[in-house]
């Protein structure tokens, strides 16, 4: 695409027009289709083409298109993250030293990592635990496993190591961060966060959900951010009290639902074609202080498809939040980007050589992938 401007049209020529200015004028006042029936009713001197009547009868059914302004709560809030998959995942495969060589039952069984293990032997398996539990007493077992939209099944035949039964997996069952709020629903009552989605560690694939909450967090201090090392905010969890749901995990981020309201600023979100280069503010929180506005600036608007979640490029310009946190670091992602007042999207990803610099995500993008069902 190309992001410079276009090339202007030639002004046109002045010439005399006391008539047409007077006829522009009062169809700013009255509009068009009244201009036009009074041009069918002779009261008007304009030429009109043979087919007038039937445009002017047209005309009079024509209704102003007034597009659709849609407001939400503005986020900026650092809130905690408590995930757990819908089945055990394989996040690796490795091989185990038995019977004088190496193997790996689980890669012989044609399992992969990225894998989620549902059940084992026909009972349901949820927890890391639960699976080890069974995989180490039994030499030889019958998994259930879905891959994408495939499910289909595994006998895995482990070798004795140590004194237990083993599989050449390592697993996990769940994941637990920190992340910003990007906006609540106009009641209140639902919101969406990060721009992007939790993957896996080891995988890299979107960590399909079984259950998760909302949790929330205080801000301990700030990694800052560097070329090839990205920083982080640190923070810890508070209180082990819900703050509600998380019910959708998905490549335009994290959705959830509370469990009391929040009351929050209402702004304007601004339909993505509105959306241009040049100054924009970051809501961000970086310390107990809460959320505040940081300057920054679009440098590139791109309505990509492929490339949703970075459809725009963001370069941090605030002098206090470059000496604080370098530019962007992990833990910013969901910020509110700010352009005069309105609601444009979501900070996602940090450029690795150059902190200052990250992606962002189109506001209505995430909009229109939130499910509040």
């Amino acid at each position: 695409m190309n992001f410079e401007n276009e090339p202007q049209p030639h002004a046109p020529k002045r010439r005399d027009i006391s008539l047409f200015e007077g006829i522009r004028t009062f169809a700013a006042s009255v509009g068009t289709a009244a201009l036009l029936m009074l041009s069918v009713c002779g009261l008007i001197g304009l030429p009109l083409p043979e087919n007038a009547a039937a445009h002017a009868v047209s005309a009079s059914h024509i209704t102003a298109k007034t597009e659709t302004v849609r407001t939400v709560q503005l986020g900026g809030d650092v809130f905690g993250i408590k995930l757990f998959s819908d089945g055990v995942i394989v996040a690796a495969l490795s091989e185990i030293y038995a019977d004088g060589g190496l193997k790996c039952p689980a890669s012989e069984a044609g399992i992969q990592p990225g894998d989620y293990i549902l059940s084992v032997n026909g009972n349901n398996v949820e927890t890391n635990a639960a699976l080890s539990a069974v995989l180490s007493e039994n030499e030889t077992n019958t998994l259930t496993l879905r891959r994408g939209t495939e499910t289909f099944t595994a006998q895995v035949t482990s070798v004795l190591c140590e004194g237990s039964y083993k599989a050449g997996m390592w697993v996990r069952d769940s994941a637990a961060g920190i992340g910003t709020v990007t906006f609540y629903t106009e009641d209140g009552k639902a919101f969406g966060a990060l721009g992007h989605g939790i993957c896996d560690a080891d995988t890299r694939n979107v960590l399909e959900i079984r259950s998760g909450e909302p949790a929330a967090v205080s801000v301990c201090g700030i990694e800052r951010g560097s070329s090839g090392r990205p920083g982080r905010l640190r923070g810890y969890f508070t209180g082990g009290k819900s703050l509600g749901t998380l019910t959708q995990n998905t490549q335009f981020g994290l959705y959830g639902k509370l469990s009391a309201p929040h009351e929050g600023e209402t702004v304007e979100v601004l339909p993505r074609g509105n959306v241009h280069t040049g100054a924009v503010q970051i809501a961000a929180t970086i310390d107990d202080e809460g959320m505040r506005l940081f300057d920054a600036e679009l440098e590139r608007v791109s309505t990509d498809g492929k490339q949703e979640t970075r459809t725009l490029v963001l370069h941090v310009t605030d002098p206090e939040l470059l000496a604080r946190t370098g530019g962007i670091v992990q833990g910013m992602s969901g910020c509110p980007i700010l352009q005069d007042g309105k609601l444009v999207g979501a900070v996602t990803h940090v450029f690795v050589d150059d902190a200052t610099r990250g992606y962002g995500i189109f506001a209505e993008t995430m909009l229109e992938n939130l499910n509040e069902n």
